[in-house]
């Protein structure tokens, strides 16, 4: 891709993965606090609503900013720019109105989701709290599509932290408010938190569209062929981003109930699933904001050298960013694996998460590359690929968690297992077909031999830091283990000339 005044697909990369790890950071705050504010069972209750809106999301809207992006950038390649815009704007109110009829239909079914789903009935008031965010979302998406596709990507981090600031700062106060009504109350003032800074979300990326275009309007007449096509290229990439959210809905409906086989009561499972959907996956999902940045950005890049005939130029960028994850992502995998238990202490109070933490981390990054080789396959025109591959890690996935997490030795560490294991099927299955769309995509592996190397040496280092400064205060060890770490894995990779290629990648046209 030629580089423009929109720059490069690595440097709209870097502006997601900015914008995605700010917005992780800041979310971090009520992920460390809430559980101090609601307990365990009051996280466990406001976990529930998301699992469900996340596939609400995924099932109907969230393929739209892919599939935008996609065909905004090939009708610019062709040089309609009119056509880019009309299909943006019809866009944004086709999807403004899904998104309120999925509103109101979880707001009106949000007690026999909260009794049939979940078997938790206090859950209800949650649900209904988060439905109206599927409105404000569903625009979101419409615009996000639309400044990707011209391979603009700083709109899209910059709403992402705004709606993130909103959200924490709606989050507490409400959680505080209504604690005295109860935990169940306090949940549902949390959740709030989420429509509220999505809504602001929606008018800042709205004020950036009539900056990019003061003349936008809907035209005439309506762009029928594409709204129709742009749903179907949507609909496998729906389908497809579904795997996050199947794993997670399926936690939320099984880990409970399963747990329960194991002698603990209703109210204990639902906190352990707080646990490990509101302490041990929000540190997880750090390691994969480079891997999802990558994913979003060389959509419209890899759709570009597909329609130009260029394939070996989109198996080049690919295997460029499963480099690049793997050499961010393996060390940061490393640092979760040997400091689970000092920072769930001191981030929960207490390490009941660190096991579940232990394992997710360990396919953390395997998760973020086939997030990558999924949004390729659909970039390239083969959609559907990715969705089945999806099934069959999805059904792995339920079948584990069915099984594993009902056994008293593993708990909530077996939905672990299972999350990890089905994310390393899917991903081998999404590498195995990409090898057979582009020419000599060199080895998956081979990025990850310097990467894997300085992250073996970093955790020994850390390991040896961890026995010397026993003695000291838990939140100092910490902090100096996870500096010390990042110069140790920085020199090792300066070393070996892994840094050096990053400057090349920044220009790379």
């Amino acid at each position: 891709m030629e580089k423009n005044r929109r720059g490069t697909v690595w440097q709209g990369a870097f502006w997601l993965s900015i914008g995605s790890f700010v917005s992780k950071l800041i979310g971090a705050v009520y992920r460390i606090f809430l559980p101090r504010v609601l307990g365990d069972y009051g996280v466990g209750l406001f976990q529930m609503a998301y699992p469900l809106y996340a596939v609400l999301l995924a099932i109907s809207i969230n393929g739209i900013p892919t599939a935008l992006s996609k065909q905004t950038a090939e009708k610019i390649s062709r040089g309609d720019v009119a056509g880019a815009e009309a299909l943006g704007a019809w866009a944004q109110v086709v999807l403004g109105t899904v998104g309120v009829v999925l509103a109101v239909a979880m707001e009106m079914s949000a007690p026999w989701i909260a009794r049939t789903l979940f078997s938790e009935p206090a859950a209800t008031l949650s649900i209904r709290a988060l439905a109206p965010a599927l409105g404000f979302v569903a625009i979101e998406a419409s615009f996000r599509g639309y400044f990707q596709g011209q391979q603009e990507m700083a709109p899209t981090a910059m709403s992402q932290i705004l709606e993130q600031i909103v959200r924490v700062a709606v989050m507490f106060p409400m959680a505080l408010l209504l604690l005295p009504r109860g935990v169940v109350a306090a949940a549902a003032g949390a959740t709030l938190g989420a429509p509220v800074g999505a809504g602001l979300g929606v008018g800042y990326l709205f004020w950036r569209r009539m900056h990019h275009q003061p003349r936008f309007r809907l035209t005439r007449p309506i762009p029928v062929r594409d709204l129709i096509r742009l749903f179907l290229v949507a609909l496998p990439m729906s389908l497809s981003g579904l795997l996050f959210p199947l794993m997670l809905l399926a936690d939320s409906m099984f880990v409970p109930l399963r747990l329960t086989i194991t002698g603990l009561t209703m109210e204990q499972a639902t906190a352990q699933f707080g646990r490990l959907s509101g302490e041990a996956m929000p540190l997880v999902n750090l390691t994969m904001v480079v891997g999802a940045a990558l994913a979003v950005s060389l959509v419209p890049a890899v759709a570009r050298s597909i329609a130009g005939g260029n394939r070996a130029e989109a198996g080049r960028r690919v295997a460029v960013a499963t480099h690049l994850v793997w050499l961010v992502g393996l060390p940061m995998s490393g640092g979760l694996i040997i400091l689970a238990q000092p920072l769930t202490r001191l981030l929960y109070g207490e390490s009941g998460a660190s096991g579940a933490l232990e394992i997710l981390a360990i396919g953390a990054t395997v998760l973020a590359i086939q997030q990558i080789l999924g949004s390729s396959l659909q970039a390239a025109g083969h959609g559907w690929i990715p969705v089945k591959n999806l099934v069959i890690g999805a059904m792995v996935k339920y079948g584990l968690t069915w099984w594993l997490t009902a056994m008293p030795g593993l708990g909530i560490r077996g939905a672990a297992i299972g999350t990890v294991i089905a994310g390393i099927i899917t991903a081998y299955a999404n590498w195995r077909d990409w090898k057979k769309i582009v020419p000599n995509p060199g080895s998956l592996l081979a990025g990850a031999l310097w990467p894997l190397a300085g992250t073996v040496l970093m955790v020994i280092g850390i390991q040896v830091w961890l026995q010397i400064g026993g003695a000291m205060p838990e939140l100092l060890m910490t902090a100096t283990a996870i500096f010390g770490g990042m110069v140790v894995y920085g020199i090792l990779m300066a070393g070996v000339g892994e840094l050096g290629s990053l400057t090349t990648l920044w220009n790379d046209r």
